[in-house]
């Protein structure tokens, strides 16, 4: 039976994209609770800035791009020369790529791709075999979205690859239940990070603009995710669909009527284009 994470004291917890937004609050959380924590980012300064605000924790900053599967391999044979051990892996790196879907070049789908579905996949591959030769419990923490159970307009590889995330999620939890392996998929819905900021998205007229207000505005604080993901570690929740605002409502339509949740999709998107 697999066994959920009470005390979270002295556990090693790996975090990708732990420089800033969720991976940075999550970060501070698990550490706030006495675990060792290894913060993993491909941006130098945010790691060191991350650094410095959780001076005083147990922590280790790594400068690896995610989307280098060697890179990660080497990642994962530092962390356990130096503590024998991951307790909770959280593939949390991603990016948002989006425009009119006729409009993305090959280049930022495959950027899209990298990072947010291969970028998993590499975590899973080096870090996977480990745990469970470690043996006892482990967890493992996949960050999706509200954008991989609903599908948007203007977002096409977003949801693409956060969809192919909860998929993945869902057969890794199948499959490692045998090991004392737990999996969460975090699926938030708006959350006031960086992601739009540092993302490849040219959507027509005023959406970009628009939506940043909002999320800047109506998002959620990045802490309120990480209490959730902490919340799901302790319980070995496997779903967790945090922070989800007005998104929820999308999903709830979608599983009661795909054919209703399609046609007011449509209409909407027809409308908000005019704006």
């Amino acid at each position: 039976m697999v066994l959920s994470m009470k005390n979270l004291k002295d556990k090693i917890v790996v975090i990708s994209g732990a420089g800033s937004g969720i991976g940075l609050a999550t970060a501070q959380a698990f550490a706030e609770k006495g675990a060792r924590v290894h913060l993993v980012d491909i941006d130098g300064a945010r790691l060191k800035a991350a650094a410095d605000k959780l001076c005083g924790f147990q922590i280790t900053t790594h400068l690896v791009d995610c989307r280098d599967g060697q890179a990660v391999m080497q990642l994962a044979e530092e962390i356990y020369r130096q503590d024998g051990r991951v307790d909770i892996l959280h593939n949390n790196a991603g990016v948002c790529c989006g425009g009119p879907v006729h409009e993305i070049s090959l280049e930022d789908w495959r950027w899209s791709v990298d990072v947010n579905l291969w970028g998993t996949i590499h975590g899973i591959r080096a870090f996977v075999p480990r745990m469970i030769e470690q043996g006892g419990p482990a967890h493992i923490i996949n960050t999706a979205s509200m954008a991989g159970l609903v599908g948007l307009p203007y977002v096409a590889p977003y949801c693409a690859t956060k969809f192919a995330v909860v998929g993945l999620s869902e057969s890794l939890a199948a499959e490692l239940a045998a090991y004392d392996i737990r999996v969460t998929t975090v699926c938030p819905g708006a959350v006031a990070t960086n992601v739009l900021k540092d993302g490849r998205v040219n959507l027509p007229g005023q959406w970009l603009s628009k939506i940043q207000r909002a999320v800047d505005r109506f998002g959620s604080d990045p802490e309120a995710v990480a209490a959730d993901i902490l919340a799901a570690v302790r319980s070995g929740q496997s779903l967790k669909i945090t922070a989800a605002g007005s998104m929820l409502p999308l999903w709830i339509l979608k599983r009661a009527s795909q054919s209703v949740y399609d046609r007011i999709n449509r209409l909407a998107t027809k409308f908000a284009s005019k704006l």
